[in-house]
């Protein structure tokens, strides 16, 4: 693959304005999780609690596998991203590690994870590889072929960030790589493709166009998520009360974005925007925290990371122990150009 070249100043802002607004929507969202929709009359706060107990400022499970897929770059820095075996292996490797001990995982998640390990044990291995979650995942899809949650279109967002400058067969390459290791259903692939082709553009552009990945899609699927945004458009979040299903999911955070309406000038009013936005997202009650990371991750992707208020950016912390500084580092790590050498521990 050529050499990546480099973001220039203001998309290596933006760039990281992926990774620390959508953390920032997660833990906004945290407390709220499992809730109604929250009036207008109640402040949104990123106070912690829940029925978790999250501290505030933790994030969830939302940001913690997206660590996992930021540390899986950094560790093999130099590589082809999301289209090398050896970086989706330590992705693999580093969900398995992590849901042997977290309190918030999705329920079809926890059953590839489940099944990749059993498929991983049955060959004499103790930890599963990448080809063990597709397989489990094509597994779960056959068993539970209604299921589309929202689990992989959380953490999209990263699958992009290595290949901002690639062609668009190979950022669709690459959001499919990630996706296919837990999540196969129709709605969940072109959902992911929507959100991380919109994230690219944001981050290139400082545009927020959802609609810019429709020519990815297969044509007899396009017109249909032409008219799931539409539906977005005309909506407030809290009417796609459904949001574990990925399609809910999707327009609750498409309609935060939208309805906040057009970007504006100014850094105070630009930090006034993104909150409005993740504000609205967490609105729409129930699962909060995936809707606002959603969210976060290409408002972000348009505003940077200076967007998020500092006294967000001071709060935010979470599994592995880590703050927003490292975040930052990741996140730095996934767009330097190839070659870098930009290394963290391995997972």
């Amino acid at each position: 693959m050529p050499p990546r070249p480099a973001l220039d100043a203001q998309q290596r802002e933006r760039a990281l304005g992926v990774v620390v607004a959508a953390a920032a929507g997660d833990a906004l969202g945290a407390p709220y999780e499992f809730q109604a929709p929250i009036p207008a009359s109640d402040d949104v706060e990123m106070t912690g609690g829940g029925i978790l107990g999250w501290e505030p400022g933790e994030w969830t499970d939302d940001t913690s596998m997206a660590v996992v897929l930021l540390e899986a770059l950094s560790a093999v820095g130099g590589s082809t991203g999301f289209l090398d075996e050896e970086t989706l292996d330590r992705v693999a490797r580093g969900w398995f590690s992590w849901s042997m001990s977290t309190p918030d995982i999705g329920a079809l998640t926890s059953t590839v994870i489940r099944r990749a390990s059993e498929i991983a044990i049955t060959e004499g291995r103790t930890v599963p590889a990448a080809a063990d979650f597709r397989t489990a995942a094509l597994h779960a899809h056959e068993d539970l072929p209604q299921i589309a949650g929202n689990g992989a279109l959380m953490r999209i967002h990263v699958s992009v960030l290595p290949h901002l400058h690639g062609s668009d067969a190979e950022v669709r390459a690459a959001i499919e790589a990630v996706c296919l290791l837990t999540h196969v259903h129709p709605d969940v692939v072109d959902a992911c493709l929507l959100w991380g082709f919109a994230v690219r553009r944001a981050v290139l552009t400082g545009e927020v166009d959802v609609r810019t990945g429709l020519g990815q899609l297969a044509p007899e699927r396009a017109p249909l998520w032409e008219e799931r945004i539409e539906a977005a458009e005309a909506a407030e979040p809290a009417v796609f009360g459904r949001n574990g299903w990925v399609v809910h999911a999707f327009q609750a955070a498409w309609s935060a974005i939208h309805h906040a309406g057009p970007i504006p000038e100014g850094r105070f009013a630009q930090r006034d925007h993104l909150v409005a936005v993740l504000e609205a997202a967490v609105r729409a009650g129930y699962d909060t925290d995936t809707i606002a990371c959603i969210a976060g991750a290409l408002i972000g992707g348009a505003l940077g990371h200076r967007a998020v208020p500092p006294e967000w950016r001071r709060a935010l912390f979470g599994w592995p122990v880590y703050e927003v500084d490292d975040l930052v580092e990741l996140a730095e790590a996934a767009i330097a150009p190839r070659g870098a050498g930009l290394e963290r521990r391995l997972l």
